[in-house]
């Protein structure tokens, strides 16, 4: 811990993991490991979440879930409070899932395919997954057949992809909102999209599919983690890291729009801009009293999470001891955790 003032912060626990220890700890506002899961010996983890029941839905790097044409060995899981695994599945999952209200998961996924009217090259492709407990695919939705959609709502990038496309690095089924309320594209179930190599997100229409909003060409560079507020607004990590070096920003921020107009209604940013610089992963979450807290990835900022008020101010401040690469944070309040402490310790 480097900077905490208890009356200014958004008190609870945070969870965090990187991608070299195989785990993911959950440490109090001083910065103390109250709680660990831990799977796979040294495996690397892509995402983690703790559920309402103390289960952590997670995405790691085992060696296992290796699919032919797929070069990243990724899949699913659920383990319990002690780490034990309780549900996996062997979809080809990266960067994003989610357990939904219906107990179902949302999951970002991808596999190798060739797409003409994409690029010449054969390329690692994403596509979206909702998957039961029972491991029934529920509804699939592929990146590639809605391009013309998403061109028709904001420019998009002509090049001859290699690798991987577009790169989806969040996926988010939108809350109930006033906004959703009077405006279908953003009602709650739709689904909220971020795909890092378009340097935009997008909203699909759950039932028909279609891709109904777009923003972000001109604004953002290889952004990171949309989420939709309770007050309608999308707040992001703005990277800044365009798809080669000599597109780079040169520095990131965090950025909360309006989607019906686009505009900027609140941003965190460096003093100067270059001095808060992650050019790839990172991510942010509103907290309950108005702060938002900041993951930053990597460089300068590596193994960094932080929390600032709406004016910017840092109140509370934690660095990795171990010097990790951590992908994402998450605070829980302290009525989510303190019970599971108390009843899965036995006290």
């Amino acid at each position: 811990m480097t900077i905490h003032e208890p009356g200014r912060c958004s008190s609870g626990y945070t969870l965090y993991w990187g991608r070299q220890e195989g785990r993911a700890s959950l440490i109090n506002m001083d910065g103390e490991v109250v709680h660990e899961w831990a799977y796979g010996g040294n495996s690397i983890w892509h995402h983690a979440d703790m559920l309402p029941n103390g289960n952590l839905l997670a995405l790691i790097n085992d060696g296992s879930g290796y699919g032919p044409g797929v070069n990243i060995r990724r899949r699913l899981v659920e383990l319990d409070w002690h780490s034990n695994l309780v549900w996996s599945d062997p979809v080809h999952a990266h960067h994003d899932a989610r357990r939904l209200a219906n107990g179902n998961t949302l999951v970002v996924a991808h596999d190798r395919a060739q797409y003409l009217h994409i690029s010449p090259n054969v390329l690692i492709y994403d596509y979206l997954q909702e998957i039961a407990p029972d491991n029934k695919v529920v509804w699939e939705w592929h990146a590639a057949t809605h391009l013309d959609e998403l061109a028709a709502l904001v420019p998009v990038v002509k090049e001859e992809w290699q690798g991987d496309w577009p790169h989806i690095n969040t996926v988010e089924s939108l809350p109930d909102t006033p906004l959703g309320r009077c405006d279908s594209r953003f009602k709650a179930g739709n689904i909220l999209v971020s795909p890092r190599h378009l340097h935009s997100v997008f909203i699909v229409e759950k039932e028909s599919g279609r891709i109904v909003w777009a923003w972000g060409p001109g604004e953002i560079l290889g952004q990171h983690q949309p989420t939709m507020l309770p007050n309608g607004s999308i707040l992001l990590f703005d990277n800044g890291r365009g798809n080669g070096p000599e597109q780079d920003r040169g520095y990131s921020r965090v950025i909360e729009i309006d989607p019906p107009t686009g505009e900027i209604v609140w941003q965190y940013a460096g003093d100067p801009p270059e001095a808060f610089w992650t050019p790839v992963g990172s991510g942010q979450q509103r907290l309950p009293n108005g702060n938002t807290l900041i993951c930053a990835m990597n460089w300068s900022e590596t193994g960094r999470i932080f929390e600032v008020t709406p004016a910017g101010e840092i109140v509370w401040e934690f660095w990795d001891p171990d010097g990790q690469a951590l992908y994402r944070a998450a605070r829980y309040t302290p009525e989510c955790v303190e019970p599971l402490l108390q009843t899965r310790a036995g006290k």
